[in-house]
């Protein structure tokens, strides 16, 4: 089995770093093209995005690769409640995400962007996910990342021809995002079949435990990011995106292993999980040690120096990564193989965390500046991989048992 998983680990990071480096171009280019003003509206669209499309799948992406653990797909009629489910996201959307328009007085190609981007993401992590329950790992990766690929070469081709417009790039951006997530849809209908048995109410419970977990978890990351700009400045926030550009080279790994481990996770033995986790540590210390060393130089070349007043925020962005690494098998494992009563331990601790945690943000934001964001971000982060490995370690008895 652990064979299988470095063999699957590999064509699988394969995959992601292609897409990885694409959208570390992506980013490069628009951060050197835009304005900082125009880069720091950019990466609030993405926040806005990456805080809304996983609240609005209400956890069941991860709900059904837990449920395919012990399930064959093609027995189940799963076509009905992600069409249902696409359907309520998109209204959703449309109602939320004005509202946030508004608030921070963006224009209408800002807010066409993100409603699109929201609905084609949502397809593509439930139907990447549907893929990927069915064990076909490397098609689920690809179907998943293909559209960042595409919207890199795109803004490799604003920056040849010059076009340093952010509302066209939004249109342009928002309808490459829309045609790709109907695509995907109806290629994944062909390839995977829907059969008559209804899929479980408690599926959709238990997926409402991951919801509660992004919840709270987006809560507190993203509401950093909301604090730098109401606290600080959309310039700054910004800067903090141009630098955590480092956090997407340790999501390669991350990513990597939590999309074998979760729907593996009811095969892997004791030893194959010691053995993931050692790697994924190796892993994590020489990145971390990398870009501590080199990380300056680096994005200093690559931003042409538009961000050098901020690259001593680099070891702060190592250490986050290194813990969101560590962190990620034993996530992996309690979300996929642990029963429900230990599932819900974990919902309580990721809930709690950031409760307590956003007074402490705010403080920090308030005194140190992007320093206290990230040094915030870096307590939650070590705060949760501590309650996750004591969850993991006192339930290993009886996972040790069934080897």
């Amino acid at each position: 089995m652990i064979k299988y998983y470095f063999s699957k680990f590999r064509n699988i990071l394969f995959l992601i770093i292609i897409s990885v480096l694409f959208g570390l171009i992506r980013n490069i280019v628009l951060g050197r093209m835009l304005t900082k003003y125009d880069f720091g509206i950019y990466a609030l669209s993405l926040t806005v995005i990456g805080m809304l499309y996983p609240i609005l799948i209400f956890g069941q992406q991860r709900g059904l690769v837990r449920f395919f653990v012990s399930h064959k797909i093609e027995e189940y009629n799963w076509r009905k409640p992600i069409s249902v489910l696409i359907n309520i996201s998109f209204v959703l959307s449309m109602i939320i995400v004005p509202s946030i328009t508004w608030y921070y007085q963006m224009n209408s190609a800002f807010t066409c962007f993100c409603i699109l981007a929201i609905l084609s993401s949502i397809i593509c992590e439930l139907l990447s996910n549907l893929v990927r329950s069915s064990k076909k790992y490397e098609l689920a990766i690809f179907l998943q990342r293909a559209l960042r690929v595409i919207l890199s070469i795109l803004a490799i081709v604003f920056f040849l021809f010059d076009i340093d417009s952010l509302e066209i790039l939004f249109i342009v951006f928002g309808i490459t995002h829309i045609i790709y997530g109907f695509l995907l849809y109806y290629y994944v209908r062909l390839i995977i079949k829907s059969g008559n048995t209804k899929i479980p109410n408690y599926l959709f419970t238990q997926g409402l435990h991951f919801f509660l977990m992004d919840i709270a978890g987006l809560t507190y990351v993203y509401g950093v990011n909301i604090f730098i700009v109401g606290l600080i400045s959309v310039e700054a926030l910004g800067a903090f995106f141009a630098i955590s550009i480092i956090l997407r080279i340790f999501e390669m790994f991350t990513q990597s292993t939590d999309f074998i481990v979760m729907p593996a996770s009811g095969e892997l033995d004791y030893h194959s999980i010691l053995s993931i986790i050692g790697k994924t540590f190796l892993i994590g210390v020489f990145l971390s040690l990398f870009f501590i060393v080199y990380g300056r130089d680096l994005l200093s070349i690559l931003y042409n120096q538009k961000y050098d007043t901020y690259l001593d925020l680099i070891p702060y962005v190592a250490i986050i990564g290194l813990i969101k690494i560590i962190d990620v098998v034993p996530s992996s494992i309690i979300s996929g193989a642990f029963n429900s009563n230990v599932l819900k331990r974990y919902l309580n601790i990721n809930i709690t965390l950031p409760v307590i945690l956003i007074p402490l943000s705010i403080v920090l934001i308030r005194s140190i500046a992007l320093k206290g964001a990230m040094v915030s971000l870096i307590v939650f982060y070590l705060l949760k991989v501590v309650f996750g490995y004591s969850i993991f370690i006192n339930r290993n008895n009886s996972y040790l048992k069934t080897d």
